[in-house]
């Protein structure tokens, strides 16, 4: 394909609004042919306030046979069956994280789009940030010396503007913030260091609801030896919010809210200095934006996406891992007559929950 890719967004949440509406505006080779949504009233709003061209339809199946690829934006449990109908119908999809609710139906729709020689692409866009390969050159190139360990930690109250509210129902939304956050984490990760070949996971759904904390100490296999790493995720108090690499010479830096640079930190002259190294040369103005033209790139050439199913797939066998093993965070202050206060308590569980124990149990990714 040399024309545009005919696209159209199912879903006009807020993903759709603040990112991919902006990403597809600014790309020359798409063309929007419509926005779906199951309230009309809701697309057509957006239609005005961007000043669009395209039509708004509230059944996806309507504009089918009218493009070429679909942006699947809609709450996780309703991907695996739009996934399979778009692929059914010849299109290509990339759809927002998680690909699906469960690993078997994450594999269902990357094998059918492998049978139907369709591209099938995750919505992972921090894979798409400066940070994420200048952090793979810094670590191929030497520059942290040999690998210790990293941690790495996302928190913060919760304030998602949702449009329909599935993060909270765990038969909607597949989990809590393991599923949600959690799945950029993990994709990241196994990236840089392989593949996870030890785990131990910790959260705090009380068997029933939705994790709003979790720890997760894992031990990675890959082409830098053994790595111990360290995640948490908090949707109820303030984390560092970046992720530490530490390496025998220097460790390396990425904040969560500067995803394009890498800072380097080492001593000189047993002098404590900060080094910040950022890509010269980048297409695209944001990450979703580099997403979607890598979409496109695969589109028009044949070619798999950065990230695919089967990457998918894999990350979504860990986090079911994770799940059907996990232990209970401890939560002293939901104790009668306890004065442990949870932001203290929380933090000083995740500093003794690390790599030490990420062996606890056999990985089956």
């Amino acid at each position: 394909m040399t024309e545009p890719v005919r696209l159209a967004i199912l879903g006009c949440g807020a993903i759709t609004r603040s990112e991919h509406i902006p990403a597809v505006i600014a790309h020359p080779g798409v063309q929007l042919v419509a926005l779906v949504d199951t309230d009309p009233a809701r697309a057509d709003a957006l239609i005005q306030n961007r000043g669009l061209s395209c039509k708004a339809v509230a059944d996806y199946r309507e504009v089918l046979g009218q493009v070429d690829a679909v942006l699947n934006a809609l709450p996780n449990h309703l991907h695996v069956s739009s996934n399979l109908d778009c692929l059914g119908a010849g299109k290509h999809v990339l759809c927002e994280k998680p690909l699906a609710i469960t690993a078997a139906e994450a594999r269902s729709c990357t094998e059918f789009a492998a049978a139907k020689k369709l591209v099938l692409a995750v919505g992972m866009n921090r894979r798409f940030a400066a940070s994420h390969c200048l952090l793979k050159l810094v670590i191929s190139e030497g520059l942290l010396g040999s690998i210790q360990d990293y941690d790495f930690q996302y928190g913060g109250a919760f304030d998602w503007r949702s449009a329909s509210g599935f993060y909270f129902d765990r038969a909607k939304a597949g989990g809590g913030a393991l599923v949600d956050f959690g799945v950029h984490m993990l994709d990241s990760v196994i990236d840089w260091f392989g593949p996870v070949t030890g785990f131990d996971y910790q959260d705090d759904d009380w068997g029933s609801g939705v994790e709003a904390n979790f720890f997760l100490g894992v031990k990675h296999t890959g082409r830098f030896g053994d790595t111990e790493g360290q995640l948490r995720i908090s949707r109820t108090f303030g984390l560092k919010n970046r992720i530490l690499v530490r390496g025998s010479e220097a460790s390396a830096e990425i904040s969560v809210h500067d995803p394009e640079v890498v800072v380097i930190h080492r001593r000189i002259g047993g002098a404590a200095v900060s080094q910040t190294l950022r890509l010269e040369k980048i297409a695209g103005g944001s990450s979703y934006w580099r997403q979607l033209d890598n979409f496109v790139q695969s589109i028009q050439h044949g070619t798999q996406p950065e990230v695919d199913g089967w990457q998918a797939v894999r990350v979504l066998e860990l986090i079911e891992n994770c799940y059907a093993h996990k232990r209970r965070i401890e939560e002293p202050w939901a104790e009668a007559g306890s004065e442990t206060g949870p932001e203290s308590r929380l933090e000083a569980g995740a500093e003794g929950s690390g790599g030490k124990q990420a062996a606890a149990h056999e990985a089956r990714t």
